[in-house]
Formats: C-alpha cells, sequence, structure tokens
C-alpha cells in the first residue's frame, strides 16, 4: 500500500480547512493545485480529521511494532506504552531498545515487590505469634473508668 503526494497534499488541505487555517488551506491548495488531483474532483468524501486519523493510526502501528518480540511475534502481556514524542522522533530500533529497558525495569520492578510482599507477610506472621493472648490491662473488659456520662 503507498499513499501518492497529491492524496498527502489533499490530507493537508482538508485538515487546515477544518482547523480554521482558511487563508493558508487556499493558499496551499493554489500552489499545490489540489483542485485539480483527481481527490478533489473524484467527489471522495473524507471523513473530518483524517489527516489526524492516520497519523495517529500510524503511530500506534509504530508502537506495535516496537512491541513485537525478537522473532516477530505478538506480545500477550508486558505491553508498553511509549510517548507520542518518542514515537514521531526515533527510529524502530531505537523504539525496540526503549521497550526493550522498560520490559527489564519492570521484571526489576516485579522481583522488588516480590521481596516486600514476602518480609511484611513474615513481620505479620511474627507480630501474629508474639501478640496472641494479651488482654486489657485495666481487668474491666475494655470499660473506662468515670462511669460516663451520669451524675453530670
Amino acid at each position: 500500500m503507498s499513499i501518492s503526494s497529491d492524496e498527502v497534499n489533499y490530507l493537508v488541505f482538508r485538515y487546515l480547512q477544518e482547523s480554521g487555517f482558511q487563508h493558508s488551506a487556499y493558499t496551499f491548495g493554489y500552489e499545490s493545485y489540489v483542485a485539480k488531483t483527481s481527490i478533489a474532483t473524484g467527489g471522495v468524501e473524507l471523513p473530518p480529521g483524517a489527516l489526524i486519523s492516520f497519523i495517529q493510526k500510524g503511530l500506534q502501528y509504530l508502537e506495535l511494532e516496537a512491541n513485537l518480540n525478537e522473532d516477530g511475534t505478538d506480545v500477550d502481556s508486558n505491553f508498553s506504552m511509549l510517548t507520542s514524542q518518542d514515537l514521531l522522533s526515533k527510529p524502530v530500533d531505537v523504539l525496540k531498545a526503549i521497550v526493550k529497558d522498560k520490559r527489564v525495569m519492570s521484571d526489576k520492578d516485579k522481583e522488588q515487590e516480590r521481596k516486600e510482599v514476602g518480609q511484611r507477610e513474615r513481620a505479620e506472621k511474627k507480630s501474629a505469634r508474639g501478640g496472641a493472648g494479651t488482654s486489657n490491662s485495666n481487668g474491666n473488659g475494655g470499660a473506662s473508668a468515670g462511669g460516663g456520662a451520669q451524675g453530670r
């Protein structure tokens, strides 16, 4: 699949119109001969926001490509989100390295969490053994001294 420069020009022209840049759209359309292209004369209906939609889908495709395993298989879990700045400015090889670093980082985080959970469980077991059988030291079953609000 490919897209021609006339199609890209028409998408940009429509984007400028939809965004309220009427003068820029007119100038761009005049200089790129958008009115004479087969897209403009062929009655093709583009949905509003078509350029933005195509760009977003392209960024999603890059993100998916960067998250593929080394052998090209799909990722079932541990999908790493990338920033739009990274997706726009870096090649796929660099994006794959970023994803790999994030996966390693998340594995370390998971291991740290496992250690912390284990330490908490051991501390809870220790306190449960040491704290069993304690009672209220005043011997009145938890009632406070002073008798409440009587006689006031």
